[in-house]
């Protein structure tokens, strides 16, 4: 399955993606007293707590400012947060609709892209509402560069539907492939520029973590929202072909296992 064909097939369906998502949301705040606030809450007291460690536990304060280091961070952790889960529940989303799937004929790249999307819209609400908060916090001021910002979201949100794509035929098959994700997002967490940016490693370091799709993504939001140096050429080249990559292969592993999917689910 091409990407043109992956975006067909949600476009001819969209009345149906929308539904799906509004239901993935439903079913994952059913039962909440406060719903969506919990997609605020959660962020803001990991944000709180890494600030604290940086601030007043690390030797970060001698060499960065509060504002600076509280920016960096939001600008790191949000778009991790999003990546993160929107990643984790997709890999999961034909298991967890197995039943939908089984007694209609919903294409299963569907059930893919809808838990995706409800999981990146929820956090990038999250994002716009403390953006728009962040001048009278004082870690960042509005500026030209925050139009920018729909498109970057975009790039984050295609590189999670990529990977989820591929991974949620192959978690459908095998199981563990579900934890397996959650541990490598520990990893990966670490060796991305989320905590830390890439123009503080050695040259050496930097042009490898560049090969780090999310570095050029978190890059990109760190020029947008606080002005920072730009990505570098080769950090663009990976995020681009990152995405263009993952949307091919989890098109093809959608169409091999499509044939499969009722001796699985």
């Amino acid at each position: 399955m091409a990407p043109a064909r992956l975006i067909r097939t949600g476009w001819l369906n969209r009345r149906l993606l929308v539904e799906l998502i509004r239901r993935d949301v439903r079913v994952r705040f059913a039962g909440a007293r406060v719903g969506l606030l919990w997609s605020l809450l959660n962020p803001l007291v990991q944000l709180v707590s890494y600030g604290a460690i940086f601030l007043y536990f690390y030797a970060a304060p001698r060499t960065t400012s509060r504002a600076e280091l509280i920016g960096s961070l939001f600008c790191g952790l949000w778009p991790w947060w999003a990546f993160q889960e929107a990643v984790t529940r997709g890999t999961s989303a034909l298991v967890e609709q197995a039943s939908l799937l089984r007694r209609l004929p919903v294409p299963p790249e569907l059930c893919v892209t809808a838990s995706v999307t409800a999981s990146f819209l929820l956090q990038m609400i999250g994002f716009a509402f403390f953006l728009l908060a962040s001048p009278l916090l004082g870690f960042a001021t509005a500026n030209a560069t925050w139009l920018l910002l729909p498109g970057i979201a975009l790039l984050g949100w295609a590189l999670s539907l990529g990977l989820a794509l591929a991974l949620a035929p192959i978690n459908l098959m095998v199981r563990d492939t579900a934890y397996i994700v959650a541990a490598a997002m520990t990893i990966w967490f670490f060796a991305s520029p989320v905590l830390y940016t890439v123009v503080a490693l050695p040259p050496a370091v930097a042009r490898l973590a560049d090969l780090n799709p999310m570095a050029g993504l978190i890059g990109l939001y760190r020029y947008a929202v606080l002005g920072a140096q730009a990505p570098g050429l080769l950090a663009m080249i990976t995020l681009g072909s990152a995405i263009a990559v993952l949307w091919i292969c989890g098109g093809l592993l959608l169409d091999l296992s499509r044939d499969r999917l009722d001796d699985f689910l």
